[in-house]
């Protein structure tokens, strides 16, 4: 009787731990799957608004080196005179196309919302005076030859004159940028919050279905095995009584 028993137990245990299994490997890729996404959308969104910020300082910063570079150029060429300094080597040349580049570079990060058209407007006024600055930087070098030279001085001081409206403008363009760079940091403080928000609410709510699977799970498991071992019970209990009755009724015969 016993024998009978334990293959019924067996097999109960084999046919509960197939449907565990599958039950498993399912929850577990959904929650997986619940968990992972909201990660990833976060560290996207992080990464995103990193980037978004990370341009507006690199504005602030590209200005800066404009506004360095024209305050003192004009003068620094003027000083080459006395210097046989060679134009080609001086890299002031690229120290221009750098600057005209960094213009360009500004508008592609400021982009096209109608809120900020004061910056693309002024960021236009001080990429026109920046070619103008370049324009006499040309022709300066072109009269003077190989070396720096009073032949060119009047498109030198041409060069300071205009430096001084590109400065005026990028310190204008400046003050603009630092004013939308404080409200982008808002605005991504904002958004960040609120997917945060959003994700701690996804993860209470997975945590709320796990406890609630496990406690589903649990009670699949006990359960069947409970009736299971009652019904084996029964069935021993049962076995009992009949060996017992058969061993009385073989008394009664002997007697």
């Amino acid at each position: 009787m016993s024998e009978r028993r334990s293959i019924f137990i067996r097999l109960a245990r084999k046919i509960a731990d197939a449907r565990i299994g599958q039950r498993l490997m399912i929850s577990m890729m959904v929650i997986v799957t619940i968990l992972v996404i909201p990660t990833i959308l976060v560290i996207t969104q992080a990464l995103n608004y990193q980037n978004r910020y990370n341009r507006t300082l690199d504005n602030l910063g590209d200005i800066s080196y404009i506004i360095q570079e024209t305050e003192t150029q004009g003068y620094r060429i003027i000083d080459y005179f006395t210097m046989d300094k060679e134009i080609e080597s001086s890299g002031e040349a690229e120290i221009i196309v750098q600057m005209l580049y960094r213009t360009d570079r500004i508008r592609d990060n400021i982009g096209t919302d109608p809120r900020y058209q004061d910056d693309l407007d002024t960021l236009q006024t001080v990429s026109n005076l920046l070619r103008n600055y370049a324009d006499s930087f040309r022709k300066g070098v072109g009269k003077c030859g190989k070396y720096y030279s009073m032949a060119g001085d009047s498109d030198f001081y041409s060069m300071v004159d205009t430096a001084n409206y590109i400065v005026k403008n990028c310190n204008k363009l400046q003050a603009l940028e630092m004013n939308r760079s404080e409200e982008m940091k808002e605005a991504i403080s904002g958004g960040f919050r609120a997917l945060l928000t959003t994700v701690a609410v996804i993860v209470v709510i997975v945590i709320v279905l796990v406890i609630i699977f496990i406690y589903i799970l649990t009670e699949s498991i006990t359960r069947p095995l409970g009736l299971l071992m009652k019904h084996i019970s029964e069935v021993s209990e049962s076995g009992l009584l009949n060996e017992e009755r058969g061993s009385s009724a073989d008394e009664k015969e002997g007697k």
